[in-house]
C-alpha cells in the first residue's frame, strides 16, 4: 500500500485516460470522477482499471440522441461507460430543470454507474437534491443513493428499494418496472428527497465518507502499489506511441 496526494492521483488518472486516444469525454474531469470516488473511500481506483479495458473496446462516439420533455430525459448509452458520458447528459438534465423543480434522467444499456458520484456531488453543492438508483447482476443488487442539498455526502442504500413521502415524478411501481438491468435513474429537484425506510439506517452513510475525505485530506489517498503501476503503463504506452510518431516524423 502506498499513500499519493489528491493533485497526484488526478494527474496520473488523466495521462492514463488520454493514453486511450478516445474523442468523448474530458481527461481531467473524468479523472475528479474518479478521485472524488477514492476521497470518500468508495474504490474509485478499482472501478476505473476496470473500466478502462472495457472503454478501449466502447465505440467511440458523443452522446446519441434522445427523447426529452419538461420533466424526464430518456437516453439509451448502448453499453458505453457512464464515465464518458455523464457530464454532458447532467448538463441536459439541468437545462430541462429550468421548466420545473424537478426533472428525471433515465439511461439505459450504460456501465460504471459508480462513476456518476463525483457529478452529483456538484449537484447538491449547487443547492439541487439527488437520488441515483441502480441495478447490479450482483452484492449490491441494488443501489440507491439520496443526496439532499446541502449535505457534503450522500447516504447510500443497499437491496431496499425506499418509497418517498412526497409525490414522486413517477408512481414507484413505475420507477421499479423502469429500473432494468445496466439502467441508472437519477431525480435532480428543487426540494429534499423525504424517503421512508423500514431500515433507516445506510449502507455507506454521509459521515463514512466524510471521515474517509478527512483522513484521504490529512495522511493521502491509500492506493495499492500494484493498481498505480499499471496506470503508469497506460501512460507510459502513450508515451512510446508519442516517441515512434515523432521517429517516423524526423523521417520524412
Amino acid at each position: 500500500m502506498m499513500q499519493v496526494s489528491h493533485n497526484e492521483l488526478v494527474t496520473l488518472c488523466t495521462k492514463a485516460y488520454d493514453s486511450l486516444k478516445r474523442q468523448c469525454g474530458e481527461a481531467e474531469t473524468i479523472a475528479n470522477m474518479v478521485v472524488d470516488l477514492e476521497m470518500a473511500g468508495l474504490q474509485g481506483m478499482s472501478f476505473f482499471l476496470a473500466a478502462l479495458e472495457s472503454i478501449e473496446q466502447d465505440t467511440d462516439y458523443p452522446v446519441p440522441v434522445f427523447d426529452a420533455d419538461d420533466h424526464q430525459i430518456k437516453v439509451d448509452l448502448g453499453g458505453a461507460s457512464l464515465l464518458c458520458h455523464f457530464p454532458a447528459l447532467i448538463d441536459v438534465a439541468l437545462e430541462q430543470l429550468i421548466h420545473g423543480q424537478r426533472v428525471q434522467l433515465h439511461i439505459r444499456d450504460c456501465h460504471n454507474r459508480w462513476f456518476g458520484f463525483g457529478e452529483l456531488l456538484k449537484l447538491a453543492g449547487k443547492g439541487l437534491s439527488v437520488r441515483a438508483q441502480w441495478r447490479n447482476d450482483q452484492a449490491p443488487n441494488y443501489v440507491d443513493y439520496v443526496h439532499n442539498a446541502g449535505f457534503r455526502y450522500p447516504n447510500i442504500y443497499f437491496d431496499n428499494p425506499g418509497q418517498l413521502r412526497t409525490q414522486p415524478l413517477f408512481s414507484t411501481k413505475m420507477h421499479q418496472e423502469q429500473l432494468q438491468k445496466n439502467d441508472l435513474l437519477v431525480d435532480i429537484q428543487l426540494y429534499p428527497f423525504e424517503i421512508f425506510r423500514a431500515n433507516s439506517v445506510p449502507d455507506i452513510s454521509a459521515e463514512m465518507q466524510s471521515v474517509a475525505e478527512q483522513r484521504a485530506w490529512k495522511h493521502g489517498i491509500d492506493i495499492e502499489e500494484n493498481d498505480w503501476n499499471t496506470l503508469k503503463k497506460y501512460v507510459a504506452r502513450s508515451l512510446v506511441e508519442n516517441s515512434e510518431r515523432s521517429l517516423q516524423g524526423a523521417g520524412e
